[in-house]
């Protein structure tokens, strides 16, 4: 497993593995498998994707993201039982699993409230962020800024994709990049601090960026679902939970129908696999 590339998130008794696709930026609210994998029974050896950074030179394209979480995996041997989802990372789960079969048994599909990706997590993320530039910003360059992304909202609307997702993340990164510089300018912060705070927006941006690259719908039709509502697009089996969107990865039952799901999956396999 590369370090830059999969995180462990816990531990099984076998050596399968169980990929897991998510982004999770700084301040995020809603629950990440971090906080479902130590609730699976019997345990699983859960690795949580990383995504590239500014620094890694990763092309925003769907091929390029599935080459960087998939390089060395085969060389190692690694056994991936069952490929994972949250949101836009359905995207990236159901291409991972496509790519995984070429050298090995394709792994189950689950998608946790599958989406496709759209401009609204970038919109959130942006003005989620005014609110710790408020103290340095003044009320003037704070305006401002909100202002670039209610324009940007207005013209596309939040689920805009495509061509228009990746447009948008630029207008709003140059923005993002340009607050963070006049913060780090009255702060006295160095530049590491400034390229962090910054890199993690590239990061949100990059991720959505290539998930539209992949994006196709029609590739769920095959997969289980664990849903907290009912899904935009056609999946192969839902399991629906009766919690918030925001808490499905910190929900017991959610644990219980992953559980269930992987479980299912491992006994009708053949002997040996």
């Amino acid at each position: 497993m590369s370090p830059r590339a999969w995180r462990a998130l816990s531990h099984g008794a076998d050596d399968a593995v169980t990929l897991v696709v998510d982004f999770t930026g700084s301040g995020r609210e809603q629950a990440q498998f971090a906080d479902l994998a130590p609730l699976l029974d019997p345990p699983l050896t859960v690795w949580a994707s990383l995504p590239p950074m500014p620094a890694d030179e990763v092309a925003r394209t769907g091929g390029a993201y599935l080459d960087w979480w998939l390089a060395g995996l085969r060389d190692a041997g690694t056994r991936v039982a069952a490929v994972a989802g949250y949101c836009a990372g359905s995207v990236f789960a159901t291409a991972l699993a496509d790519r995984i079969g070429e050298w090995q048994e394709r792994p189950q599909v689950i998608l946790l409230d599958p989406e496709l990706p759209s401009c609204e997590g970038m919109f959130r993320n942006f003005h989620g962020v005014g609110g710790t530039l408020a103290a340095v910003l003044d009320e003037a360059e704070l305006a401002a800024f909100h202002a670039v992304g209610h324009r940007l909202e207005e013209r596309g609307g939040p689920d805009a994709t495509g061509e228009v997702l990746a447009s948008t993340g630029l207008v709003l990164e140059q923005a993002f990049g340009e607050a963070v510089a006049t913060t780090a300018e009255r702060l006295d912060l160095d530049d590491d601090i400034r390229d962090e705070l910054s890199g993690a927006f590239s990061a949100l941006v990059g991720y959505l960026t290539a998930a539209a690259d992949l994006a196709d719908p029609a590739a769920w039709a095959g997969a289980s679902a664990v849903t907290s509502a009912a899904p935009r697009h056609p999946v192969g089996r839902e399991l629906r939970i009766d919690v918030p969107h925001d808490d499905l990865l910190r929900a017991p039952a959610a644990a219980r129908a992953l559980s269930a799901l992987i479980a299912s999956d491992r006994h009708r396999q053949p002997a040996g696999r």
